[in-house]
């Protein structure tokens, strides 16, 4: 086993508990305790979790600029794009939120598509560009240099007077019981309006954002109708969203 399969499974396995052990994993991974030892100074090093003593715990907060959240699970949000990319048709009326994996939707959208697309993400409206047949409105506001987002009332005025086909969710925090949450009130003002403005409100976290809370309620998790992840639609792990009747991608 590779030291990034090693990695890889230590993360899943903080998907599942609250906590790891240095024994349990060498046992698990087949590897000395030194080597676990390693690994998970090295997730630390890298913010994906908290080093503890004996072993470690998840991490809530994920990187904060765009750039950091460009490189952070990658290879993760490509598997998103690829499922989410599929559920778009001509014609329709699409909103998209800010943040790395719903600028990996679309730019993942088939060349000649016909949409009308709405976004106060600048690195979307920029990317839009060279779709010839999209229509973008672009909701401009306060320019967040670090989510490179539009917020505050303009965009906010503007999402209101709209409705749209389908909203495409960027997610921060996800838990079946406390929904979808954010840590930063101005963005979870434009991601409320974001979860309410479409016929349809797809979300697209990857496996890690599952079962973590964060500060501002978005929306309940009954209020997504499709659910568009790295796991497989059968992985045991996303039962809880299956049981509230959730389409899972």
């Amino acid at each position: 086993m590779t030291k990034d399969e090693r990695q890889q499974r230590i993360l899943e396995q903080l998907r599942l508990n609250d906590r790891v052990h240095y024994q349990e994993l060498s046992i698990m991974l087949n590897t000395s305790e030194d080597t676990v030892r390693r690994d998970i100074n090295e997730l630390a090093d890298a913010e994906l979790i908290t080093r503890v003593k004996g072993g470690a715990q998840p991490k809530t907060p994920l990187p904060v600029t765009y750039h950091e959240r460009e490189l952070y699970a990658n290879a993760e949000k490509r598997i998103i794009a690829k499922k989410a990319s599929q559920l778009f048709k001509d014609g329709q009326v699409v909103v998209f939120d800010g943040g790395t994996t719903p600028f990996l939707i679309a730019s993942f959208l088939p060349r000649n598509i016909q949409l009308t697309l709405i976004t106060h993400s600048y690195p979307i409206a920029n990317l839009a560009f060279e779709f010839p047949n999209i229509e973008l409105i672009f909701a401009g506001g306060k320019a967040s240099k670090k989510s490179k987002i539009s917020t505050g009332f303009d965009v906010l005025k503007k999402y209101r007077a709209m409705h749209a086909d389908i909203s495409v969710l960027g997610i921060h925090s996800l838990h079946p019981e406390f929904g979808v949450t954010d840590p930063i009130l101005e963005e979870a003002e434009v991601k409320t309006r974001i979860s309410q403005m479409a016929d349809k409100l797809i979300a697209v976290p990857t496996s890690d954002k599952f079962n973590t809370v964060s500060t501002i309620q978005i929306c309940k998790t009954t209020n997504i109708d499709i659910l568009v992840t790295n796991l497989e639609p059968d992985d045991p792990f996303l039962q809880p969203y299956l049981n509230l009747n959730i389409q899972i991608l």
